[in-house]
């Protein structure tokens, strides 16, 4: 008698223990796919705002512009909620890619023309440094392009006054790199591998007066590693920020 019941307990904690697994794993979706919700919003947000309070609408060439960003963020909106709805299944708490052959050269350029808008509105100058050719990796363009919007938001958050960000996008015969520099707050040595942790923030007052979870990161970090790539960070407080994304060709 004391045996079976030492079994039932036992199979009931292990059947606790993996109900709160498949709990933790939905949690954790559930909080990137928000995170990652938000920017295409905000982005409308600002085209909107943009067309009702400073007279764009008065200037068809702009009026026009702001209405593509606006058309291209909402069907990438499309393309997230669609994605919720197919990632019911996870394995070992990795994104299901969907990989093709994405030209990173034009996701930047892409990415920074949508983002135009953010630019302007934190009157920050971004500069593209980009060698010529073709850059193209069998990725998912979802994910990539997430991990950009990430990146740039993020030098664009910490480099409170006048931000210049340059991106800087090279290749070897064997690798493709992408750097984005910042002339932001930096990050202490200690911090500089933590934030790519789940919900680690800088202990610093000036990094909790921007809003966040501490995800962006860690999901960038993970598309990353997934897509068989590296990501480091350099950085000194006062000095800015460059992170490092490194890609085998």
């Amino acid at each position: 008698m004391f045996g079976v019941v030492s079994l039932s307990f036992y199979q009931i904690n292990n059947n606790l223990k993996k109900q709160q697994r498949l709990t933790d794993v939905k949690n954790e979706f559930i909080r990137n796919i928000t995170h990652e919700l938000k920017t295409p919003i905000a982005t409308v947000g600002v085209a909107i705002e943009a067309l009702q309070h400073f007279g764009v609408a008065n200037n068809p060439e702009r009026t026009r512009e702001y209405l593509d960003i606006s058309q291209t963020e909402l069907s990438r909106l499309s393309l997230l909620v669609d994605r919720v709805l197919k990632m019911s299944l996870f394995e070992e708490k990795e994104h299901l890619l969907q990989k093709e052959p994405v030209d990173l050269k034009l996701l930047v350029e892409e990415v920074t023309r949508t983002m135009r808008l953010q630019f302007e509105k934190c009157h920050a100058q971004v500069h593209l440094h980009l060698t010529e050719g073709t850059y193209v990796l069998q990725g998912d363009r979802m994910h990539l392009t997430n991990v950009l919007y990430n990146l740039l938001d993020n030098a664009l958050k910490y480099s409170p006054n006048n931000p210049q960000i340059d991106v800087f996008l090279e290749k070897s015969p064997d690798s493709y790199t992408l750097r984005i520099r910042d002339n932001g707050i930096g990050i202490p040595a200690l911090y500089q591998q933590k934030v790519f942790e789940k919900f680690f923030r800088v202990p610093t007052g000036d990094v909790h007066n921007v809003k966040g979870h501490g995800l962006g990161l860690s999901y960038v970090a993970g598309v990353i590693t997934q897509h068989h790539g590296k990501v480091k960070i350099n950085s000194a407080v006062g000095n800015g920020t460059e992170v490092v994304v490194g890609f085998a060709r």
